[in-house]
């Protein structure tokens, strides 16, 4: 019997749905379109879904990151590896290997994050472990050599370590990159460039990490 067959009515649907959005449009559904599919004013009903699914295993899910939202668990896992914003079905290869591009990241001041349809291909150890990749906008982090349209590999962690390379989503929805530091009273978003400053959070202030960066990818053409 399949999985979605043994769930709640409503969860069983969301769990298909997912699925078939993602085959026939070559990348994973936000949860907007979930709910427009279902016919759902509200998308917080599917949020409520697709939290239980998550608690079960049976999805990926980084609530804040678009199209972050994968299928696991004895369904259909494998990330769909594309050169363009669409997936050809010629394309498919089960030796490809690709990580959903969720974005564009800040190096620099906080921007919001970008919606993206693609995906970022390597053949990699990273391929199907949960990272996502993220486009680099900005020059903060040149000194760790990570340059404005790099490509870095983020691995979900919101608890890093001291001096760990993260990827942080503020109070006000925008999201940066750098290096963490937890101090006393507050929390150091360190760049790396002199030309810039750190930014500082009130330890009693919202910060979200949604990952770590764990490499670094850089298209020669």
């Amino acid at each position: 019997m399949n999985i979605a067959d043994q769930l709640p009515p409503r969860q069983g649907e969301v769990l298909k749905l997912i699925t078939s959005l993602t085959e026939q449009q070559g990348y994973p559904p936000t949860l907007a379109e979930l709910a427009q599919a279902l016919g759902l004013k509200n998308r917080m009903t599917v949020h409520q879904h697709v939290a239980a699914l998550k608690k079960k295993g049976l999805v990926q899910w980084e609530p804040g990151l678009n199209r972050s939202l994968r299928v696991i668990g004895g369904q259909s896992s494998e990330p769909i590896s594309i050169n363009s914003k669409r997936q050809s079905k010629s394309a498919g290869s089960s030796n490809v290997r690709g990580l959903p591009m969720a974005g564009t990241i800040a190096a620099g001041n906080p921007i919001d994050a970008l919606e993206t349809d693609e995906y970022l291909e390597v053949e990699s150890r990273y391929a199907g472990s949960g990272c996502f990749a993220l486009k680099v906008k900005g020059e903060s982090m040149i000194e760790e050599g990570i340059f404005d349209g790099d490509f870095v590999i983020v691995k979900p962690n919101p608890s890093p370590t001291n001096g760990e390379i993260v990827v942080a989503v503020l109070d006000d929805d925008t999201a940066t990159l750098k290096r963490f530091y937890k101090e006393k009273g507050r929390y150091r978003l360190q760049p790396a460039n002199k030309d810039m400053e750190p930014i500082y959070v009130p330890s009693n202030q919202d910060i979200n990490i949604k990952g770590v960066v764990v490499g670094l990818f850089r298209k020669m053409s």
